[in-house]
């Protein structure tokens, strides 16, 4: 009897140093490095993006802006309009880098969320203006 109770005591020994062995925690450590990683990437991809879309609406607004300069016609009221809502839409895609940058990885699913949500809403949005702002630009040549 007192060698079966020192054999379960030594397989339960066993079996917890194996189970608390560092690998066990390498693992882990492994995972969450890995998993901070792929944050840090997404973080990165995601910004790049709006960050292109908000140097678009900026060369957009210098056009504008430009033409409004040495143009002093009726037809700058229509630029004006595109003007303020590029101006708005830049906004958005900056308060969107903001809270990337500011964001933490416990909230970057919400973060994550919200900024692809608001790329690809100013994204539609400056393709429908682009053909307006065209149209308009092509007014105030004349």
């Amino acid at each position: 009897m007192k060698n079966l109770i020192i054999a379960l005591s030594m397989l339960m020994s066993a079996t917890l140093l194996f189970n608390c062995s560092p690998s066990g925690d390498s693992k882990a450590e492994k995972t969450q490095k890995e998993i901070e990683r792929d944050i840090k990437n997404e973080k990165q991809e995601i910004a790049k993006d709006l960050r292109s879309l908000r140097d678009d609406i900026n060369t957009k607004l210098d056009k504008i802006s430009k033409r409004l300069e040495n143009s002093k016609d009726s037809s700058n009221k229509e630029l004006e309009d595109l003007k303020a809502k590029l101006i708005d839409h830049r906004q958005k895609v900056q308060t969107a880098l903001d809270d990337i940058d500011r964001s933490s990885d416990q909230a970057w699913d919400d973060i994550q969320q919200g900024a692809k949500n608001t790329w690809s809403e100013i994204k539609v949005e400056c393709e429908r203006l682009n053909e307006k702002l065209d149209v308009a630009l092509k007014n105030s040549d004349k």
